[in-house]
């Protein structure tokens, strides 16, 4: 009964309602349009997380155990030892990366997925390449969750969006590098495994048991199509071949400190490393690939809002 009373001496007076209004409106807060960051998601994070868990423990074994790469030579323990190293250091740097990405930063977005491809590569040798050990199904977790991650992190990337952060960039001059590395490795491959499909002499680098070399076999089927690929779309300038073109600099530049890790671990061993074609190339690839990213990095714009899609499909 109150409320219909003052209800109705709200119509009698009418000032009093335009106060009223005056007054609310004076004291409502302004309410500002909610902007959903997508790509301030935890995913980055929890795949890092997840990955360093998984990893850690295999780098101990291999690097703690003398059975971890049990029938293999003394030289390739000492490189995959090598490599192991590397690894822990990549670990903590995922994870920063990962925190980067999650913040919504273009290029720790592409360092996270660039040592994405590291992992998965690495721990794809380990599996096809050496005899099973106690740390095999880490091997596959690593491999699964790392390539998942990666293709997941690559297509969701919107090229419209990332264009404005990447038109400062020069990519053509890369494009020929990546095509040129690329082919040449390709040949310096064939030319070890060539001569065997043709009834001639065996590979030098072969597997355990004479099975094909882990190395050849990922190189050959992801890592050079990769970058030869790579390498088309900068010439191209394709929208997607900055992004795509960061992620396979940061890969060259891991596989090959790893090598040279490796060849670093047989010389403190005091074992005879033998000179080969590639490793010119091999060396100064690494020293390339930074000044590149680096350069890249300070070239870097801010991409659009929304750049990172929330989900793979609509």
């Amino acid at each position: 009964m109150r409320a219909l009373v003052d209800h109705e001496s709200m119509f009698a007076h009418p000032e009093a309602v335009a106060r009223a209004v005056a007054d609310g409106a004076a004291e409502a807060p302004e309410t500002e349009p909610v902007e959903v960051h997508v790509h301030r998601e935890s995913w980055p994070v929890l795949v890092s997380v997840i990955l360093g868990v998984a990893v850690l423990p295999a780098i101990l074994y291999g690097l703690l155990s003398g059975s971890a790469y049990r029938d293999y030579g003394g030289d390739l323990v000492l490189v995959s030892r090598a490599q192991d190293v590397l690894t822990a250091l990549v670990v903590p740097l995922l994870l920063w990366a990962g925190v980067r990405s999650r913040r919504g930063s273009l290029a720790g977005h592409l360092l996270w997925l660039g040592l994405l491809f590291y992992l998965a590569y690495s721990y794809a040798i380990y599996l096809i390449g050496w005899p099973e050990n106690r740390v095999f199904l880490l091997y596959v977790v690593a491999v699964l969750l790392s390539a998942a991650a990666l293709v997941d992190g690559l297509v969701r990337v919107s090229p419209s969006r990332v264009r404005p952060a990447v038109a400062a960039l020069h990519t053509r001059g890369l494009g020929w590098f990546l095509v040129v590395v690329g082919v040449a490795f390709v040949g310096l491959w064939l030319s070890d495994v060539g001569p065997s499909a043709l009834g001639g002499r065996a590979p030098v680098h072969l597997g355990p048991g004479g099975t094909p070399y882990a190395v050849y076999v990922l190189d050959l089927t992801v890592a050079l199509p990769a970058v030869i690929a790579t390498g088309v779309m900068l010439v191209r300038r394709h929208p997607m071949a900055a992004v795509v073109g960061g992620v396979v600099l940061v890969k060259v530049t891991t596989l090959f400190t790893a090598l040279w890790l490796g060849v670093a671990a047989e010389l403190l061993a005091g074992r005879h490393v033998g000179f080969t074609p590639d490793m010119v190339p091999s060396a100064l690839l690494p020293v390339v690939t930074v000044a590149v990213l680096v350069h890249g990095a300070r070239r870097l714009g801010r991409p659009e809002h929304g750049w990172l899609r929330e989900r793979l499909w609509a």
